[in-house]
This record gives C-alpha cells, structure tokens and sequence, in this order.
C-alpha cells in the first residue's frame, strides 16, 4: 500500500483532541497534547473513558487553544493531516495517541503518527497492550510505548497473558514501559506472573504500579509487597498514582 493511497484513502475516528499534564506512567507530569482515538476491544472495570469505547462517533472535539475551555466540533471519519495541525495549534512537543484503544485503527494511527513526527513532535502511545498483531503497522513511529498489563482482579479481563506477552515481545523494540493497575483484590501471584511476563522478554523494562482511583482502594502494605515482589526480577518499580485526577485536569 502507498504512502499516497494512505494519505488521501485512510480517515480515522477520533473522539477528542486537546491539551493536558500526562498523569499517568513514567511521564507524569510531562506536558502533552492527547488525540483520544475511538473504539476499544476491552471494557475494563476501571476506565474512566466509557465514551471514547464507541467506534463510530460522528464529531470530533478538538480544542482551540491550549488552557481554554474552547472545543470545535469537526465531523468523523477525520485526516491526519487535520489532526496534525490541531497539535500545532495546542503547543506541547509531545502527542500522546490514546483511546479507547488506539490500535484499533493500525492503519490510521501508522499515518498519523508518521505525519506528527515528520512535523517534528514526538510520539507516545498509550495501548492495552492486548492487540499484537496490530502493533507491527506502528511500532516503527512511536518514540515511547506506554502498555498495559490487565490484571483480571482489576480490570475483570479474563486470562490475557500470551497476548500482552507477545505484544511486549514487539514493543520492547522501542522505548517501552508497562502500566499495571491494582487494587485490594489484587493477588501476590497476579503480579507475580505479571513481573515473570515482564522479565522473560527483558528485566530493564520498567513497571509502574498504578493504585486504582475510587473505590477498592489498596492498602499500602500490600502495595509495598506487590513492589518488593516485583523488585526482585525487574530494575525498575515505581508507585504512582493517577496524578491528573489529584490535580483536577482531564
């Protein structure tokens, strides 16, 4: 398939566009502009995003200006090129291409984060880590992969080990850190196997333990058990929180 065919052929749907602090991972904090992509394949029990699951919605909200409350409505399915200079527009250096589950549309996010770095940003995708044989089409564009592992105590997704296994295989090509969320359900064998997934494809990639926001929250001697058992195969284990929401920003 040509790069033209693509540029002209291949829309995407997008549920919003607009500028934020990353407050999740090994860059919280890190000012980004978030293209939150439509559709996902997993209905997690903790997702804070339900409305971007839709696949088909028929706007895209796009914000203004960075700091404004200001959004425009532009129709689905949408370019990239559009989307493109709404980033341009919104001023972080960093585009986070998010969802709902972006690699849903492998097709589209290839093009599009394709046409954000030769525009001269740098890209990080934010993936359930579930869809490995989409990760092929994009991998190659993502300066840093920001994966999920579902722990089924938290997440109520039902054995999805050999997937994130293989997924991780693939992105550990790239700039890869793996997200874990827990909460007081959470097992010492979960995140054992969690840990055992992580160090078998390589022991430098680093694990961020994400306490659950809300209800069930997970007391914090077992989160300093889950991070000593998992210090004791990988480098790097870190606690953080979902720093946007302590904060007060979307």
């Amino acid at each position: 398939m040509s790069d033209i065919y693509l540029e002209e052929r291949i829309p995407g749907r997008v549920y919003e566009v607009f500028a934020s602090i990353q407050g999740e991972g090994l860059y919280c904090g890190q000012r980004q502009t978030f293209v939150r992509m439509a559709g996902c394949n997993l209905t997690c029990g903790y997702c804070d995003t339900p409305q971007a699951r839709l696949p088909d919605p028929p706007i895209c909200r796009v914000q203004k200006a960075s700091g404004e409350a200001g959004f425009e409505e532009l129709p689905n399915p949408i370019f990239s090129k559009t989307l493109v200079s709404a980033c341009g527009r919104l001023g972080s250096e960093v585009v986070s291409i998010t969802g709902g589950e972006p690699l849903m549309q492998p097709e589209f996010a290839a093009q599009l984060m394709r046409g954000l770095r030769d525009s001269g940003f740098s890209t990080y995708l934010e993936t359930n880590g579930i869809l490995y044989d989409a990760l092929p089409a994009v991998v190659q564009y993502a300066d840093v992969i920001a994966m999920d592992i579902k722990l089924p105590s938290s997440s109520g997704i039902d054995d999805p080990w050999d997937a994130h296994a293989r997924f991780l295989e693939t992105a550990s090509y790239t700039d890869v850190f793996v997200k874990t969320v827990v909460c007081a359900k959470t097992s010492i064998e979960e995140m054992k196997q969690c840990v055992d997934l992580i160090a078998e494809v390589d022991p430098r990639v680093s694990l961020v333990i994400q306490p659950a926001t809300g209800l069930d929250p997970i007391p914090g001697d077992l989160l300093f058990r889950l991070q000593d058992l998992a210090l004791e195969r990988l480098v790097d284990v870190r606690v953080i929180p979902q720093c946007h929401k302590i904060i007060g920003v979307i």
